[in-house]
């Protein structure tokens, strides 16, 4: 199983060779890995903001898990992943067309000379159209992107020319029950995103890019989830809701939830 409470962390180095375990790596290990010399140093400028160990302690992840990373972008968090899981792991990068054109440089840069052997990229491939086993996730997850399956246009705020990315909302019931198929039963689906003024619909995700997490728990539970645990290392009460994530003021400082779901 995947229910794990999370840790305080120290830190250190820990190579990705370290020794099979059938239970979740440790705050320690996890910490660990942040040093690993393989990764690149641009990556740690985020940890502090992003707190990857503890999400990934909070996580369960073990070596040899097989994990879904949706919405990957860059892969910022496949590598994590990809180290903690190690050869007998299995990372999966998704990104769709639209995701895609902003991921693209990163995680071809990222994943140039097979340097992340465990990692299987799916670029440019809807969610419901992912190559992936029935019952074969131990753990999906998206880290500030859910909101994007109700992204469908950008306003430059300083020209206010609009710029259309779909047509219309990726249809997320069979996003999710997609996911749902392809995960085990004790599987866990980690949700990380930026937190939305309660009510602000689905215009949030566009104008701002956050979403309301109660909309993410209604869609879940309807989904066939059960919200099992939460974490709070990324909230923040003094952020401006308001406020695009990627103005200045707010970037990396935003009011962000953490879910843990299990199929039901």
């Amino acid at each position: 199983m995947k229910l794990s409470i999370a840790a305080p962390l120290a830190t250190g180095l820990l190579m990705a060779c370290c020794s099979a375990s059938a239970t979740p790596l440790s705050a320690i290990e996890l910490s660990q890995l942040l040093s690993n010399s393989e990764r690149p140093v641009k990556d740690s400028e985020r940890d502090e903001a992003r707190k990857p160990a503890e999400v990934m302690h909070f996580a369960g992840v073990e070596q040899g898990d097989k994990i879904l990373d949706l919405f990957a972008g860059g892969g910022w968090y496949s590598e994590l992943f990809s180290m903690a899981v190690g050869s007998k792991g299995k990372v999966y990068a998704q990104n769709d067309s639209v995701i895609w054109r902003f991921a693209e440089k990163g995680i071809t840069e990222r994943t140039k000379g097979d340097r992340l052997a465990n990692v299987t990229r799916l670029d440019k491939i809807d969610i419901v159209d992912m190559d992936i086993p029935e019952k074969s996730l131990d753990i999906a997850f998206t880290a500030l992107n859910y909101h994007d399956l109700f992204f469908t246009y950008n306003v430059d705020e300083k020209t206010g020319e609009r710029t259309d990315f779909r047509e219309q909302a990726v249809d997320h019931k069979a996003a999710l029950a997609k996911i749902k198929a392809s995960m085990k039963d004790d599987g866990v689906f980690i949700i990380i995103d930026h937190e939305a003024i309660r009510g602000s619909g689905y215009d949030a995700p566009n104008s701002v890019h956050r979403i309301d997490s109660n909309i993410v728990k209604y869609q879940m539970a309807e989904a066939g989830f059960k919200l099992v645990e939460e974490a709070f290392y990324l909230r923040n009460p003094n952020d401006n809701k308001s406020i695009n994530v990627f103005e200045k003021e707010t970037r990396g400082k935003t009011d962000r939830f953490i879910y843990k779901f299990v199929k039901i």
